[in-house]
């Protein structure tokens, strides 16, 4: 077995090369693949069923995984995965200026938004203009996964489970409300995640919201991190979800694809699983890997709590969806709409590709 390693950029370029390749009759043997993808990995680019390939060593495979995972990975009633990278969202506080505004080192087990929101408030007041590097209280991180994070902890969905876009209803919408109500303070400036990431290990960030695995990074860098779960919202259940990829084999040639299902054996193992984990991602796995450091507790907090996939985006044109989404998360936080037009408008442009 020869092993070839492409990186492609971010899932949505991987794939979208995935798409040329694969019309020039080249798909690629595997690939990872973003959870946010699945219909369109399985529709569109023809992601294999792992027991289409053989059954008995798939099942094999799979029982290396946490039954609670293995959802994610079944798209139309096929298999098309390893459920390979998981993180999920979750609170990094720079502890420096945390104690510099006189905050409680002691944070809660499951802190909302109103905790959140009045400590970000507190150190506003207490340090700006009056600090070296501090520039702004807070980032829920610009982008689509955060804000699918409160959409569903106010009891709402970016798609239901019935797979209909339900944007507008009154729980996403106060969910993105609450989502977007520092932006509109004061308190947030929205920008990218580079550069989110750059100003909060530069001091200049007090508190972000992003993925887990910034665990690996964020702690033992300038900004000397302490780690919380995501911020519920009060007198809601807490309804996490996930982010990463699934590991999928497109490859139509016979002797290509039972290669590419023998890799994935190996990635299914405790040894595969030991290594993998030390780059930050959960375990999904039933063995026992334990966690990097202790800055990722909140992160397998919610994972035993149980999460949900990233937005799976229906339809052939699902691809799309992501930047259209991403767009009107980022004009609703800048107020150029409110967030009930917002709402409304993202709901009537997905709906077109959604249905395609």
């Amino acid at each position: 077995m020869t092993v070839t390693n492409r990186f492609d950029g971010d899932y949505e370029s991987a794939t979208a090369k995935v798409v040329a390749s694969t019309a020039a009759g080249r798909p690629p043997a595997m690939m990872i693949t973003g959870w946010k993808f699945g219909y369109f990995a399985k529709r569109t680019l023809g992601a294999r069923d792992l027991r289409e390939i053989d059954a008995a060593k798939a099942e094999a495979i799979l029982a290396n995984f946490r039954p609670s995972v293995l959802p994610l990975v079944t798209i139309d009633g096929s298999l098309i995965g390893l459920p390979w990278a998981m993180s999920t969202p979750i609170t990094f506080i720079n502890i420096t200026l945390w104690q510099a505004a006189g905050l409680d080192p002691n944070l809660p087990e499951n802190p909302d938004t109103k905790w959140l929101y009045e400590n970000a408030r507190k150190l506003d007041a207490a340090l700006k203009g009056k600090h070296a590097t501090y520039r702004s209280a807070l980032a829920l991180s610009n982008n689509e996964w955060t804000s699918q994070s409160f959409i569903q902890n106010a009891g709402g969905f970016i798609v239901d489970p019935e797979g209909r876009l339900a944007l507008n209803s009154p729980e996403a919408i106060a969910g993105m409300a609450e989502y977007c109500a520092p932006a509109h303070e004061g308190l947030w400036l929205p920008v990218g995640a580079k550069d989110q990431d750059a100003a909060f290990e530069s001091g200049a960030l007090a508190i972000c919201t992003t993925s887990s695995t910034r665990a690996a990074i964020f702690p033992f860098g300038g900004a000397k991190a302490i780690t919380a779960k995501f911020p519920g919202l009060a007198g809601h259940p807490r309804k996490m979800n996930s982010g990463g990829n699934f590991l999928a084999i497109y490859a139509r040639n016979k002797e290509q694809a039972e290669a590419s299902l023998a890799f994935l054996e190996f990635c299914a193992s405790k040894e595969g699983q030991t290594i993998w984990s030390e780059v930050g991602y959960l375990n999904t796995s039933v063995h026992d890997v334990p966690l990097i450091n202790d800055f990722m507790k909140p992160a397998g907090g919610q994972l035993a709590d149980g999460l949900t996939a990233e937005t799976i985006w229906p339809g052939k044109r699902g691809l799309e969806g992501q930047e259209v989404w991403r767009k009107w998360v980022s004009r609703m936080l800048l107020k150029e709409v409110t967030v009930t037009d917002g709402m409304k408008s993202a709901h009537q442009e997905l709906a077109a590709l959604v249905s395609a």
